[in-house]
């Protein structure tokens, strides 16, 4: 599904948003702090503040569908996965200097297009769930002609 060049993307530090919705199709959403696609370039993880993240689990609990937009700051590449729930754990401590490292370049990203960091000194990053998913849909998200069209 995912290629290898997307997943550097994808783990590089970016603006990322998961997505859900309920039963009545209302939408659920969390500010996610960190990606990591699994060696199988199939599942993704995405590392949400546990704070955050009640909404959204329980929407995946009851019917699966789940979505990640991604987007780069300096040029504004993006995209949108979608996929199926396959799973929710704590984040172990192993992970989070992992998980702080790419939230770090996420802010050196900001910082570049002349966001300084102290709007985000305060955002809550930890203690986080990692929401595991399969992708079965990628979609362009960079603004222009080919925005929304799917990725190979």
């Amino acid at each position: 599904m995912l290629d290898r060049q997307l997943a550097d993307f994808l783990e590089d530090g970016l603006a990322i948003y998961i997505a859900s919705r309920n039963a009545e199709l209302e939408p659920n959403g969390a500010h996610v702090v960190a990606l990591k696609v699994e060696g199988d370039l199939q599942h993704v993880v995405a590392f949400v503040p546990s704070v955050s993240a009640g909404p959204v689990l329980d929407d995946l609990r009851s019917n699966g569908q789940v979505a990640v937009v991604c987007t780069r700051p300096p040029d504004e590449k993006g995209c949108q996965v979608k996929g199926v729930f396959t799973g929710v754990r704590d984040a172990g401590p192993d992970e989070r200097p992992w998980v702080v490292a790419q939230w770090e370049r996420f802010r050196d990203k900001l910082e570049a297009v002349g966001l300084p960091r102290a709007p985000t000194d305060a955002w809550v990053i930890w203690p986080c769930v990692a929401i595991r998913f399969r992708a079965n849909a990628l979609f362009d998200q960079t603004p222009g002609p080919g925005a929304g069209a799917p990725l190979p």
